[in-house]
């Protein structure tokens, strides 16, 4: 399909009937998530701004919305409407997927289209509750919304190879090690992003039913 005014096919919703939307997708698309996005290179099922894609769909239309590398190009008010937005068209038992570049990720602060910068905590300050033990104020919460998991990914900057095999780097043992309890995740961030960055922060919510 090209535009909205096209069905998005079956093998683009869930059991329940709602869609499965992958917002700014690039050219790296979720296999089964119909691909929203507007950049040249981009081959995406619908060719448009995802804010006016989210526009045009129906409230309560949404089972699921995944985006990776995205909120991170929004300036801060441009970002409230899209979450805004992915509430409006999200089903109540809804999941959203957020993947997004951590703060220390140098590679984040080299690319002058970012604007959001994001911690492990950012969504404990936009969801109604946070399965996170740190406390942070309430007053940007989104009713309705529970983050259920925070994962944190490690990447390494560069490859190292004895006799022709790949040999683990810390940042290998880091992913298992870090994300075995999400106080690892809290306690890295504090105490240890100096030393060695976090590449990205993924952020599973859920609306309530």
């Amino acid at each position: 399909m090209n535009n909205i005014t096209d069905a998005p096919a079956a093998e683009f919703r869930a059991a329940n009937g709602g869609l499965r939307i992958n917002l700014g997708c690039g050219s790296k698309q979720r296999p089964g998530f119909l691909g929203v996005d507007q950049g040249e290179q981009t081959t995406a099922h619908v060719r448009m701004d995802v804010l006016a894609y989210l526009r045009s769909l129906p409230a309560h239309s949404v089972a699921e919305v995944y985006s990776r590398h995205m909120l991170e190009h929004f300036e801060p008010a441009p970002l409230r409407e899209l979450l805004a937005q992915i509430d409006r068209v999200l089903m109540p038992g809804g999941v959203i997927v957020f993947i997004v570049p951590h703060f220390s990720n140098p590679y984040f602060h080299s690319d002058p289209t970012h604007r959001q910068a994001f911690g492990v905590h950012t969504f404990s300050y936009l969801c109604e509750t946070t399965c996170l033990r740190r406390k942070v104020p309430s007053y940007a919460r989104i009713a309705g919304w529970h983050l259920v998991d925070v994962k944190v990914g490690f990447v390494p900057y560069g490859k190292l190879r004895l006799l022709g095999i790949r040999v683990p780097l810390l940042s290998d043992l880091l992913n298992p090690l870090v994300n075995a309890s999400r106080r690892g995740v809290e306690l890295f961030e504090r105490y240890c992003t100096g030393l060695w960055s976090i590449y990205e922060v993924t952020f599973r919510i859920e609306k309530a039913g």
